[in-house]
Order: structure tokens, then sequence, then C-alpha cells
């Protein structure tokens, strides 16, 4: 990497941490906060704002550390949101015991008028579970008003199951067979997640670098002050001298080879859903033109070959600082293709010892400007978890940048476009 490479990978470094707060416009809700959310919003229905909440229970009954691990989690967010106060758990289970009480599936008018008064709360949190496909749970919780037993609030998401559960289904013993006795424990068993990565529900941020080729076509045009062979230092004629007396409207070139004068490098930002997603990216690379033969089109009818004798008659570095994607994502397991389709605008910092330009009032060498582009690109990758939040991926992408000069010269347009085709790899991180 050359030391503008750096510079400008240093550049967007800076930038993408600077403006990191904006990827939360894309970063899925965690299913634990919407439901705390949703349940703290109901406390302007209290009158002390404080609840306990009951470890939830399956619809079919079963056994399940489950409940009690949903009721931690909601716990935490709950508290972190301030406008609901919490009994502890320890006292929770106290006081069921010595009520002699089931502890979940509160439903009843009189249980939980009689919580509500030892507990002195306004409302008990509880709910059910409900296994969907995917190895996902649904959460339905609610908010019972220990006064009149009515529910005050509802919630509803999903979550990844992270827990096993109990078998009810008892074997049958045999007569003189011992009897094995599950053990008893006095806390449940906290399952962590497996290495698997977990769907993440919010954003990413990946840094990349790559390679590239690439093809330019090339036009400069005027219809009313004729461009002469000493403007672009081209023997169109083929007489072995620059002449101004020599005249064109139009020279074009299509398909020009290039050279890759830095390699493109970049930061994206941006978050999924299930399946959809978006990113914005800040990158840069740079083309320029390389010695060859070729074709020209003059005054868009005639047409002759024509050599460029050395490389880098004409340069382009591209500065991609507005542009976005919409991606699609194929799978949300360890390994995760992903296609896509963006858009973009581009600042061009084009430049070319031959060319002349308009420098003030002074018409010299050598041409010099940025100009503003617009940026066209599908890109397919394959991303790879190594962890819960870490990834390495690889991206064929199709880039498409087109940019106008400006000489200074009335009535003249100038083009430049160029197609390239990249692969990049690079390293992505979730939260």
């Amino acid at each position: 990497m050359n030391k503008m490479s750096k510079k400008i990978f240093c550049m967007l470094v800076f930038a993408v941490f600077a403006s990191l707060s904006a990827v939360n416009l894309f970063a899925k809700e965690d299913p634990y906060d919407t439901i705390a959310r949703e349940l703290s919003d109901a406390s302007n229905l209290l009158t002390q704002h404080k609840v306990a909440i009951m470890p939830f229970a399956y619809t079919d009954k079963r056994k399940s550390d489950g409940g009690i691990i949903i009721a931690e989690r909601l716990t935490t967010r709950i508290v972190k949101l301030k406008k609901l106060q919490v009994i502890e758990r320890e006292l929770l289970e106290k006081v069921v015991q010595e009520l002699h009480l089931e502890s979940s599936g509160i439903a009843d008018v009189e249980t939980t008028k009689q919580l509500g008064k030892v507990l002195g709360v306004d409302a008990i949190i509880t709910g059910t579970l409900l296994d969907v496909e995917d190895g996902q749970v649904e959460i339905n919780a609610r908010m019972i008003k220990t006064e009149t037993a009515e529910v005050i609030a509802t919630a509803v998401a999903e979550i990844k199951k992270i827990w096993s559960d109990v078998s009810t289904t008892q074997p049958q013993i045999q007569q003189g067979q011992p009897v094995y006795q599950q053990p008893a424990y006095s806390q449940p068993a906290y399952q962590q997640p497996s290495a698997s990565y977990r769907k993440p529900g919010g954003g990413f941020v990946d840094m990349f670098i790559g390679s590239s080729g690439g093809l330019m076509n090339l036009s400069f045009e005027n219809t009313v002050y004729p461009i002469d062979e000493v403007d672009l230092s081209f023997d169109v004629n083929g007489s072995g001298f620059l002449e101004n007396t020599y005249t064109f409207r139009k020279i074009s070139f299509e398909k020009l080879e290039t050279n890759s004068a830095s390699r493109p490098i970049g930061i994206r930002f941006g978050g999924f859903g299930k399946t959809f997603g978006a990113d914005f990216e800040i990158s840069y690379v740079s083309r320029q033109l390389k010695k060859q033969d070729t074709i020209m089109t003059l005054n868009d009818a005639k047409t002759s070959s024509f050599q460029f004798y050395n490389d880098g008659y004409i340069n382009v570095g591209i500065l991609t600082l507005l542009s976005g994607d919409l991606l699609m994502r194929l799978s949300d397991k360890v390994i995760q293709p992903y296609l896509g389709m963006g858009l973009g605008l581009t600042l061009n910092k084009v430049t070319s010892p031959w060319i002349y330009q308009y420098h003030g009032s002074v018409y010299e060498k050598p041409l010099s400007q940025v100009t503003p582009g617009f940026l066209f690109r599908i890109p397919i990758g394959m991303r790879i978890m190594i962890g819960e939040k870490t990834s390495i991926f690889g991206e064929y992408r199709y880039a498409f940048n087109t940019c106008s000069i400006d000489r200074g010269i009335k009535s003249e347009v100038d083009t430049i476009s160029i197609s390239m085709n990249q692969i990049l790899f690079g390293l992505g991180f979730g939260f």
C-alpha cells in the first residue's frame, strides 16, 4: 500500500468511528429490550411503579430453565429503563413458597391480589413460552395489575433458544430395578449459547482491501470550438507532430485498459434484519490509463488506430463518500452468502500531464481537478463467522463510475467512465 493509500485509509477509519452512531438506524432492537420497553411504557397506569417478575412457563406445562432465564434477563432490562422498581427474585421465591403457590402461571384473581399485598407490588409480570421453527421461542409477556388481576400491558417477541428442557416423560421401571431420582438443583443451570453463530440482530462494521481491474471510456467533444491535436497531445493524423491546425469536433475511445494506481480500500457500516439489510460505504481506488494500441472514433464516424505511448496519460482517483447498498443475505448461519445492488456519489481526482486546461486565465498543462461523479455497483460475497460477532468475508463486485471533466472551454463536454471488477477481502465486527 503506497503512502497516499495509507493516508486515505487512516482518514476513512477516523470518519467511520466518528459516524458510528448512525449505524443504530439499521440495528434491530434486542427482543428482551423490546419487551422491557413495551411493558415499562405502562408504568403510568400504576401507583407505586413496583412490580414482581415471575418465571415464564411453557404452554404445554413442561419443566424448563427457560422461564427463569427469561425472567432474569427481563429484570435487568426493566431496571435499566428506570420506570419500574423490581423486587429481588429471592424475596419472590420465599413468598411463593410460604404461600404454597406455584412459581409460575399466576392467573386467578385471589392469588394475584394476595401476592400484591404480601410483596407490596402494583403488578406482576409473567407470560408463556412457545417453541417455534428454527430453534426460536415465542415469548408472550403480560403485566397483570394485582388489585384487579387486569392485564394492562402485553408484549410479544421471538428469541433464540439457549436452554435444554427437562423431559416430562417418565421411564417405565421394571420390578426389582433401582429407581434413579433426578438430583435437585437449588438454582437453574444456565446454558451458554453454542459456538455456532447467533443470528445478529444489529449492525456491523467491515474493513476491507482488495485488487481490481478496469476498463476506461474516454471522450472529448466540442461542436462550437473545435479541439486540436495540441489541446490533448494527440497525434491524430499520424504526422509525427502536434498541429493546432488539425482540428476535430469529437474524439472518443472505448474499453481502454487501465492499471491499478492503488488498491481498493474502505470501510462500510450497516445492519441486517433476518434476510434484508443495507449499508453505507466510504472507499477509495485509483486507476490510470496504460500504454496500449487502440482504436479511436473521430467525429462519430471515422475510426482508425491510435497509440498511447506512455502509462498514465490520464489518472483517476475515485473517493466514494456517499454510497449505499441494499443487501440480501441468503443464510444467517455460520456461512452467509449475500448479494446486493448499490448507488453512490463520488469525488474524482482527475490528472493528466498531457492535457491542457485553463488555470484561471492561463491555458496550460497539466490537467488537474476534482470533479463529482456517479457510481453503480453490484456486490456478491460470502461471509464466514469466526465468532459470535466477528467475521471474515470475500466479495466480488462490479462497479461503474462516470464523471465529467471541465477544461474551462465553453461548450465542451468531456467524460470519463470506468468499469471495474474488484475482489475484496475483509474483517467484520457486529454489535
